[in-house]
């Protein structure tokens, strides 16, 4: 139930795949030759491995360290810019031959670079090895803090109600930039939530922010090409499993997925010992008036909230910019409303 093979998911053919490579190279990225364990990007950033932060479908994810403070980053709509890099990044590399995805990310990320709870990006790169093998890098900010899935699983009861909002309401903010983009994720699940350490935030000392744009596709796209199914089997929405309906209420049902795992501290769907039939669990989402279970001990706002996530209809799924203002999220002491209203309105 993992991650559908991304390329695959676009019905894009290996030879159109490798033209748009070609192509995006040509306009973005140049060559470098260099050795495995210290690389210099594109943008004159030079920066060595330090370890592995994790591995999926597109490649791998190193810890790095930068030597260059500085690089030139280009993004759409403005103009070349010296940006201040920190002293670690976090590097995603993948082959050549399967970076399409990656470089798509990138494509996604520049568009969305404004917003405090999406991903920073800083640049891009392809690098030629001494063994002649090509591979396609790209940084990313370093998130000390983990992702939401590590807290959901570390915690084993959920997480509390105070921390949710928290995090809830970042993930929210950002959803709502990415949707007036006109963009869609299509992966929104714990583990594509990282948290970065800012002392100033209360209750969880971390700020949320939404990562991995793989998937992420214009809305506007979605309706002149058609849907596809594209995520993880778990989070997906009923209207996604019928019909491949992508829209931003697909988003919404995930974070409201999202939302039973950190208050539950269990996985969504998951009803007892035992793995879950892929079939099954299409089914009893696409086809069955069933939701995910919550613990009677959740608060009548948080389940209310819920369930305006997880609305069947798409039509009467509440929206990101309307779940801001959700009782839910509001902040338990009265005193900080105002400055709650001015930060996430």
């Amino acid at each position: 139930m993992g991650i559908m093979n991304r390329e695959s998911q676009g019905k894009i053919n290996p030879r159109e795949a490798n033209k748009r490579r070609r192509a995006y190279v040509a306009h973005h990225v140049t060559f470098k030759t260099a050795a495995p364990s210290t690389l210099e990007s594109s943008h004159g950033v030079s920066w060595t491995r330090q370890g592995l932060l994790g591995r999926g479908g597109f490649g791998s994810v190193f810890l790095a360290e930068t030597r260059k403070k500085t690089a030139n980053i280009h993004y759409r709509y403005q103009q070349q810019q010296q940006q201040e890099l920190p002293s670690q990044v976090a590097v995603k590399s993948a082959t050549f031959a399967n970076s399409l995805s990656l470089m798509h990310e990138k494509r996604v990320l520049r568009d969305l670079q404004a917003c405090p709870h999406i991903l920073k990006c800083y640049g891009d790169e392809v690098v030629e090895l001494r063994s002649g093998d090509k591979v396609y890098n790209l940084l990313l900010e370093y998130c000390s803090g983990f992702n939401l899935e590590h807290w959901i699983i570390k915690s084993g009861i959920g997480l509390p109600e105070s921390h949710i909002k928290s995090y809830v309401r970042d993930i929210l903010s950002g959803l709502k930039y990415v949707h007036d983009r006109g963009y869609v994720h299509c992966d929104i699940k714990p583990c594509n939530i990282l948290l970065v350490p800012e002392e100033e935030r209360m209750p969880t000392g971390y700020v949320a922010k939404i990562a991995d744009f793989g998937l992420a596709i214009k809305e506007e796209e979605v309706k002149k090409t058609g849907g596809s199914m594209r995520g993880t089997t778990r989070y997906m929405s009923p209207e996604l499993v019928r019909k491949k309906q992508i829209g931003y209420g697909v988003d919404i049902w995930a974070l409201g997925c999202s939302v039973v795992e950190m208050l539950s501290g269990k996985v969504v769907w998951y009803e007892g010992e035992g793995s879950v039939n892929a079939d099954d669990l299409l089914r009893v989402i696409g086809y069955t008036e069933y939701l995910p279970q919550l613990p009677r001990s959740v608060s009548d706002d948080a389940l209310d909230f819920v369930l305006k996530c997880l609305c069947r209809d798409p039509v009467e799924r509440w929206s990101a910019e309307k779940l801001l203002a959700h009782p839910f999220l509001y902040p338990e002491d009265p005193e900080t409303w105002t400055q709650f209203f001015l930060d996430y309105r």
